[in-house]
């Protein structure tokens, strides 16, 4: 039976130093940036189009710094396919369940409740369906999963599987809510990080069952998929 303690392709030094900084440029500087230069633009883009190029640049930086991993981590599906089917399809029957649980919990405690990122992706949608699904499902899957769960999950995993657990969810649900603090309340605030729990699980859990950051890549677009298709 295999070893469900395995922790996958490692991180490279250079790659784990370059993540980090090139994760608190994203967060901090990126944003700011692309608003700045594209108030310069003769002809501005759109929302939905500045978010793409965002979108964009996470994935190209993701396969240049991370792309000795993303090998190590192909190699790791020929290796054991079965293991990364399994852990596809359970990981993403998992997740669906969960969220469902989390949504009716949420429905109880605060009937009504709106999720406004997930509203800001559909007035996105709205805008440019085409670019926003693309972002989504394809460019957003590869950069978020090479960020929380390989660089943040893979490297406190050897020391702490609960710190790993822990931290990369805190992280995961934190960078889709900083967004709206101080729009929600506190208790909404509670309820969409909640929401943000079966993902972070989930997605770490195939993580480990499958040895291959691709599992977890392409659980997380298929979730999303499901999710912007919903939105329309």
């Amino acid at each position: 039976m295999r070893n469900s303690r395995s922790s996958g392709a490692a991180l490279s030094s250079q790659e784990t130093v370059a993540g980090f900084t090139y994760l608190a440029f994203e967060i901090f500087f990126l944003p700011a940036m692309l608003t700045f230069f594209n108030g310069t633009l003769a002809h501005p883009l759109s929302e939905a189009e500045v978010n793409f190029v965002f979108f964009f640049i996470n994935f190209m930086a993701v396969l240049l710094i991370f792309h000795g991993f993303l090998g190590k981590s192909m190699a790791q599906v020929g290796q054991h396919p079965a293991y990364f089917c399994q852990a596809v399809i359970l990981g993403y029957v998992a997740y669906q369940a969960c969220a469902w649980v989390i949504s009716w919990v949420i429905t109880q405690l605060v009937p009504g409740f709106h999720n406004y990122n997930d509203a800001a992706i559909a007035a996105l949608g709205s805008g440019n369906f085409f670019l926003t699904a693309i972002g989504t499902v394809v460019l957003v899957p590869p950069a978020e999963e090479c960020f929380y769960r390989g660089l943040i999950f893979r490297n406190l995993y050897p020391k702490s599987r609960w710190a790993a657990y822990v931290v990369s969810i805190l992280a995961f649900t934190l960078i889709h809510i900083v967004g709206y603090l101080g729009v929600y309340s506190p208790l909404e605030l509670l309820m969409a990080s909640l929401q943000y729990l079966p993902a972070g699980l989930c997605l770490a859990w195939a993580y480990i069952k499958s040895d291959t950051i691709f599992a977890p890549i392409l659980i997380h677009a298929a979730i999303n998929f499901t999710s912007i298709y919903a939105l329309r």
